[in-house]
């Protein structure tokens, strides 16, 4: 519900030191690997103001050559000593809406927040939220349009309280769907290439008129275009494997019926498209979406991209066991 593979960054200042988590690096390995990295603050700053991206940077721990994230410069230039950067689900199915401003500003009164229009990750982000913090200097939540949520705090404890607050504020309850045709796509489970997930929320994007409009409407964040597809293809209920032969997509759309999803799924695939599963299940049928546009997801999809894309997925090999996708299937039972 917070981050999906190797999505969001956190970072804490400490002794001139921004520690950031590395490129590509999963959240959930946090315990288990080195995943975040030091970089000197006041040169990063620097960069910035000489409009010199910080991300990508190597640093070596402990032999292990790690690159800067992404996200560097934001959490440069942002002033608190901790910030969490996530990809909610609740925030994310609002800050895709035209009028997501004015319905957060419903939900988070009290709160010092600022609204972030979409601009890219690296230094054009940053400056958008330099601009914003000069308006408002005491602003704790940023939520960033078509993109996620940012949270500071003097400390880790206060900014994770801060987190829970603001997704207590904005939590969803999800739309619930149709139940998919099993017999019908099961047809499709034994051709060695398609499966039938068990989640209902992944079915929806099938049976769900709403959602099907939705996620075939266009690119809704990043995300969806990096590690899944610019286009949801959909098939009617005549498809059969000669319709599928050739389909190199992660997954596609039986209308009114439900999803079918690749046989032996990347795992940062996997993530990501249950991420976004969960995020279309929170959005009501008549809001007013604001996709990105096509020279947004032509700028995303750079070769850097391409090579972050290789980085994340090699980073998540072997994270969805038998045991851990189950386990996700079943939360997304709902």
């Amino acid at each position: 519900m917070l981050v999906q593979a190797a999505t969001g960054n956190t970072s804490i200042k400490l002794d001139g030191v921004l520690w950031i988590k590395a490129s590509g690096k999963w959240l959930s390995d946090a315990a288990q690997d080195d995943i975040l990295i030091p970089v000197n603050l006041a040169e990063t700053r620097t960069r910035i103001a000489q409009n010199i991206d910080p991300a990508g940077q190597t640093v070596a721990v402990r032999g292990k050559s790690l690159g800067t994230s992404v996200e560097t410069a934001m959490h440069a230039v942002l002033p608190h000593r901790v910030v969490l950067h996530v990809h909610s689900v609740n925030t994310i199915a609002w800050a895709v809406r035209e009028d997501g401003p004015h319905e957060l500003a419903l939900r988070l009164k009290g709160i010092n927040w600022k609204w972030i229009p979409y601009v890219p990750s690296g230094l054009k982000l940053a400056a958008a939220v330099q601009a914003a913090l000069a308006s408002a200097p005491k602003a704790e939540v940023l939520v960033l349009a078509n993109h996620g949520l940012v949270v500071g705090g003097p400390d880790c404890k206060s900014a994770e309280a801060l987190l829970r607050e603001v997704e207590s504020r904005v939590a969803i309850s999800p739309r619930r769907s149709p139940e998919p045709d099993w017999a019908l796509l099961s047809r499709f489970a034994h051709s060695g290439v398609w499966r039938v997930p068990p989640s209902i929320a992944i079915h929806a994007m099938g049976t769900d008129a709403a959602t099907r409009r939705m996620v075939s409407g266009g690119i809704l964040y990043p995300c969806q275009a990096i590690f899944l597809t610019t286009q949801a293809r959909t098939f009617d209920r005549t498809l059969t494997s000669v319709d599928l032969a050739g389909v190199d997509e992660p997954f596609v759309l039986v209308d009114g019926e439900g999803t079918l999803v690749r046989q032996r799924p990347n795992p940062t695939q996997s993530a990501t498209l249950s991420g976004l599963a969960l995020v279309l299940q929170r959005i009501p049928e008549a809001a007013p979406l604001r996709y990105l546009t096509d020279q947004q997801v032509r700028e995303l999809l750079c070769a850097d991209v391409y090579h972050y894309r290789e980085v994340v997925e090699d980073n998540g090999a072997g994270h969805l066991t038998l045991r851990q996708n189950s386990t996700l299937s079943a939360d997304l039972l709902t």
